[in-house]
């Protein structure tokens, strides 16, 4: 049997993925789960595994080449059939679903202009690029809205305070992730309504939980304070529908899957690989699935499946220290919580000043979709969980 391998589409945005390396030669025999090309995509670089044993054939892309998603890049010739067939030189695009909890096609507005559909003028788009501009956010006055160069110095003058020069300094070129993190948040920041709760929760119960429990396991089975919180999260939410939702125009897409982002800081920027149905997961589990996630996204080593439609965002920098902060929305999610390091303080507790362990969490919600009394209680509910985190074990 004759098998199209075709560029995998990870994420509602992606549109196209480039060809960065084939790990496999044409005529080569490969088993299922060999990865056979990395593919770099807006977000992260990951390998394309084959998705049975035979031979590989045609090899329709070269690399370094940016693929539309659905494009055929190669085919696959099961093991079983035992000679190669013709095959078309030219590719066909293959029909590419994504699973998803939808039941219905929902209308929502068009997908925004990216800047490099926008407009301008060559020496404009250079000029934006230098200045680390948005096109997309530059009005133009040239025929047909094209942005043209003095459109661009225009707004260079506004940053600067009329100033047309920059002082001298060495020019780093942006990655693709680089750049796509500074759209994504730009347009997170400019169109969703941000609104932020901050609570501290109790955590000494929960600490004594995890260390009872990292006690039977081993070492790469141990949970960490953020296992505890995604499951935390997870139980929380359907309590709270809104907040697992997507702002669509007139209507809110209420997500039946609870699958959390888990923002992991890489070499070039942050990542936001997704823990699935993480209501259904036991914390030992969840555990072991965002330590590969996070192992493998820092080695380069990411699959397609890692960056499946996250429905929430759990973002913590406690590991660095940071006792509290604000993060930015994750579109087209409509809320991600903000963690901070686990502190030992002094808390009375009656007439009695006693140590206990105690976080600070940060709601980051969209004000379309929610309310600050629903995110308060939702903060009420989390906290609950977490300074009686037995109920968490069930």
């Amino acid at each position: 049997m004759t098998k199209e391998i075709i560029m995998p589409k990870m994420g509602d945005e992606m549109t196209e993925g480039k060809l960065v390396n084939w790990l496999r030669h044409e005529g080569e025999m490969v088993n299922k789960g060999e990865p056979l090309a990395e593919i770099e995509t807006d977000k992260v670089t990951v390998e394309i595994e084959a998705v049975d044993s035979g031979v590989l054939q045609r090899l329709l892309v070269a690399e370094g080449q940016m693929v539309p998603v659905g494009e055929i890049i190669a085919f696959l010739i099961t093991a079983e059939e035992g000679q190669v067939e013709e095959m078309q030189a030219s590719p066909a695009r293959a029909t590419h679903t994504q699973t998803g909890q939808e039941t219905r096609t929902i209308a929502s507005d068009p997908p925004p202009v990216r800047a490099e559909h926008k407009k301008a003028s060559p020496l404009a788009r250079r000029i934006a690029q230098e200045h680390g501009l948005d096109l997309v956010a530059i009005r133009g006055t040239g025929p047909g809205g094209r942005v043209v160069r003095h459109d661009v110095e225009d707004e260079v003058k506004k940053g600067y305070g009329g100033l047309t020069e920059t002082p001298p300094g060495d020019e780093q070129v942006l990655t693709r992730l680089q750049q796509t993190m500074a759209r994504r948040m730009l347009e997170s920041k400019t169109s969703v309504p941000h609104f932020y709760l901050t609570t501290e929760i109790d955590v000494t119960e929960t600490m004594a939980l995890r260390s009872r429990l990292n006690r039977e396991v081993d070492a790469e089975e141990k949970i960490s304070v953020n296992d505890l919180v995604l499951k935390a999260v997870a139980k929380t939410l359907p309590r709270f529908p809104a907040l697992n939702a997507t702002f669509a125009g007139d209507r809110l897409l209420i997500h039946k899957e609870i699958s959390i982002a888990v923002a992991v800081a890489i070499k070039d920027g942050l990542v936001t690989p997704v823990v699935r149905h993480v209501d259904e997961k036991a914390v030992g589990q969840i555990a072991r699935e965002t330590k590969g996630l996070a192992e493998r996204a820092r080695s380069g080593k990411s699959r397609v499946e890692d960056y499946a439609v996250g429905t929430f965002t759990v973002s913590n920098l406690g590991m660095f220290g940071i006792d509290t902060f604000i993060a930015i929305i994750n579109p087209p999610q409509a809320a991600i919580l903000a963690v901070g390091a686990v502190r030992r303080l002094p808390v009375y507790v009656g007439d009695d000043l006693v140590p206990r362990e105690r976080i600070s969490v940060t709601l980051s919600a969209d004000h379309r979709v929610t309310d600050g009394a629903t995110a308060a209680q939702f903060l009420g509910q989390l906290r609950s969980l977490l300074e009686n985190p037995l109920r968490l074990l069930v």
